[in-house]
C-alpha cells in the first residue's frame, strides 16, 4: 500500500512501490467514487468543511471541484492514485488554510474508483477548455466573495487553474472564442493580482497586473492595483503614472484620488527624511 503525504495544497511525497496494473489515473474533471476509512483528524471534522470526509462511501465527486483547503489537498493525492487503488493519505495543513487556531493533520485509508474518466487534453475542443476555465473562474469568485482569508487563498489556486486551462487553447484554435478567452483570462489575472496585493506580494501583483495591461491598457482595476503595489515598494513615479492614466478613464473615482493623496504624503515624508539626513551630514 502506498502512502501519500500531502503538505500545503499541491506538495505531495509518495512513499512505497505500486505494481503496474494497467489501471489509469483519474484526470482533472473525472467523476470518481471515494471511500475513506480509518479517518483520524487532529480537530473536529466539521470545522474542515470537507465534502469527502462527510460523504458516504463511493459517493460521486468531480475531481477539481474542491471548495475547501482539505479537499483540495486530498485531491492532490487522488490524482496520483490509479483506479481501484487503496492507499494511505496523510494531509498536514497550516491552521490558517482551514481557519482553525492550530495546524491540522488528517490520516485516512482512501479507496478510489473511477466512474467516468475525463477525456485527455488533446481530445478537448477550445470550447471544452473554455468551459472548464469558466467553471473554475466562477468557483474562485464564489470563494472570494465569502470574505474569509482561507477561502480567498483557495480562490487564488482556483483562478490559477482557470488560467492554466485558458493557456492550453492555442491562439490558432480560439478564433471563435478569442474575445471571451482574453476577457476571462484578464479577469483571472486581475483577481490573482488582488490576492497578491492583499498578501503583500507586491512584485507578483505588479507582474499580474502588467499581464492585464499589456492586453488592455485601459483596465482601471489593473492600473489601480499596480499603482498601490508600486507605492508600497516606494516606486512612486510609475505609481503616479498609473493613477493618472486611471483617472483619465474614471475621473470621479474616490478610490483613485485617495491613493493619489497617499502617494503625495509618502513622497513628502520621504523628502523630509532626506532633508533631515542631509542636514545632519553637513551640520
Amino acid at each position: 500500500m502506498r502512502t501519500f503525504n500531502v503538505t500545503g495544497f499541491r506538495e505531495v511525497e509518495v512513499v512505497g512501490q505500486h505494481s503496474h496494473t494497467g489501471q489509469p489515473c483519474p484526470r482533472e474533471q473525472a467523476r470518481v467514487g471515494i471511500s475513506l476509512q480509518e479517518v483520524c483528524c487532529s480537530c473536529e471534522i466539521q470545522l474542515l468543511d470537507s465534502k469527502y470526509l462527510s460523504s458516504k462511501a463511493f459517493q460521486s465527486h468531480v475531481l477539481g471541484d474542491a471548495m475547501s483547503a482539505l479537499d483540495h489537498a486530498l485531491e492532490t493525492a487522488f490524482f496520483l492514485m490509479t483506479n481501484d487503488e487503496i492507499a494511505r493519505v496523510v494531509v498536514c495543513l497550516s491552521g490558517k488554510l482551514v481557519n482553525v487556531s492550530q495546524d491540522v493533520s488528517v490520516t485516512c485509508i482512501a479507496h478510489l474508483r473511477i466512474e467516468e474518466n475525463s477525456r485527455p487534453v488533446y481530445e478537448l475542443t477550445p470550447a471544452d477548455k473554455l468551459g472548464i476555465a469558466m467553471k473554475y473562474k466562477n468557483m474562485g469568485v464564489s470563494l472570494y466573495k465569502e470574505g474569509l482569508l482561507h477561502k480567498q487563498t483557495l480562490a487564488f489556486f482556483v483562478f490559477s487553474d482557470a488560467v492554466k486551462w485558458l493557456c492550453m487553447i492555442p491562439p490558432d484554435e480560439d478564433k471563435d472564442f478569442l474575445q471571451e478567452v482574453m476577457t476571462v483570462k484578464m479577469q483571472c489575472y486581475n483577481n490573482i493580482a488582488l490576492f497578491h496585493l492583499q498578501h503583500h506580494n507586491y512584485n507578483l501583483c505588479v507582474v499580474a497586473t502588467t499581464v492585464v495591461l499589456n492586453v488592455d491598457e485601459r483596465n482601471v482595476k489593473a492600473l489601480y492595483r499596480r499603482a498601490v503595489a508600486s507605492t508600497e515598494m516606494q516606486n512612486y513615479e510609475p505609481a503616479v503614472e498609473d493613477l493618472k492614466a486611471a483617472l483619465l478613464l474614471d475621473p470621479n473615482s474616490k478610490l483613485l484620488k485617495r491613493q493619489q493623496e497617499v502617494i503625495k504624503r509618502k513622497q513628502k515624508d520621504l523628502t523630509d527624511k532626506y532633508a533631515v539626513a542631509m542636514k545632519k551630514m553637513f551640520s
